[in-house]
């Protein structure tokens, strides 16, 4: 009988900011995969105090790098990508909790099929562990929303996008320029990702038995300033960039009003810097996005770290 091919490697990428304690639990959970040895890159996104001085004795296989400035998910994400030399990717967000299988379940739905270049697992609530937050993710009838299901498929099924949790094969996201960190650094990076994995004629799948928990309240959201300047300035440039034109017109005129009134109501309620300053960024970000212009072919869809810093990001924000 022929040996066995090897079982591809595995990176595991957690982007994390001043949480050392979430992403702790979260490496216990990763270092108790039954996959076997894996990769750890943690990229510190400029956390106030260094993430690798708190815990880098407690995990000593893992690698840590840091951001000298705040450059948001996106940059991180592809930072650790490009720091790693594992066959997948496992991206993952620092605030969750992986089941023992969760990485060998993933890397096998990966290994299925040529065509299959994501895989993401069932992600529940940590605070009520059998409660689904989201199992798989279709495009809304409405431009420039996504609609996160809660019901468990009985077997693998296709995901039009994913996020805080997802394995991704080496080639295909090298070959796709991994995320726009420099139009997208946070909110919206996953879906323009899933729009160019589709365009390219690959699916993206999530697998049932694979199981995740997220640290993430029933009403509340992660937010500060800086992520209220990208919540809709991100949405209406995916719109812009996916959709026709009278898609975004709908958009502007039948739905921004409401859902702009939501979150600038919840954002400055929810923010942890500043009411004023988040609602004031919230409404700019919508300035923004109405004076996007896709910049030329080449220009964006960076991936790995590149030009722009977080200096720049703290001007503009």
């Amino acid at each position: 009988m022929p040996p066995l091919p090897p079982k591809p490697s595995v990176s595991v990428i957690i982007p994390t900011r001043n949480r050392a304690d979430k992403l702790a639990r979260c490496l216990d959970s990763v270092y108790g995969s039954d996959y076997g040895e894996v990769e750890v890159i943690v990229v510190d996104d400029a956390s106030e105090k260094p993430v690798s001085e708190v815990l880098s004795r407690s995990y000593p296989n893992a690698r840590f790098i840091r951001n000298k400035d705040r450059m948001l998910l996106s940059y991180s994400r592809n930072s650790g990508a490009a720091a790693s030399s594992g066959d997948y990717f496992f991206f993952l967000d620092d605030d969750n909790v992986l089941a023992p299988d969760t990485i060998r379940l993933l890397a096998e739905s990966l290994g299925a099929s040529e065509r299959i270049a994501v895989a993401s697992p069932i992600i529940f609530y940590l605070s009520r562990p059998t409660t689904v937050w989201t199992s798989y993710i279709s495009r809304s009838k409405f431009p420039g929303f996504y609609t996160l299901h809660t019901d468990v498929p009985s077997a693998e099924a296709p995901t039009f996008s994913f996020h805080n949790s997802f394995m991704v094969k080496r080639t295909i996201f090298e070959a796709l320029h991994g995320f726009d960190y420099a139009t997208l650094p946070i909110r919206f990076g996953e879906v323009d990702f899933a729009h160019r994995v589709n365009a390219e004629g690959y699916v993206a799948v999530v697998n049932p038995r694979a199981q995740d928990w997220h640290d993430l309240g029933w009403t509340t959201v992660h937010i500060d300033s800086t992520r209220a300047y990208y919540t809709e300035r991100n949405r209406i440039i995916v719109i812009k960039r996916y959709f026709k034109r009278r898609d975004l017109a709908f958009y502007l005129v039948c739905i921004l009003p409401f859902v702009g009134g939501y979150y600038l109501l919840h954002h400055p309620l929810s923010t942890t810097d500043g009411r004023s300053r988040t609602a004031s960024n919230f409404l700019r970000g919508i300035l923004a996005g109405l004076k996007f212009i896709e910049p030329a072919e080449g220009e964006n869809h960076q991936s790995g770290p590149g030009p722009r810093n977080g200096q720049e990001i703290s001007e503009k924000l």
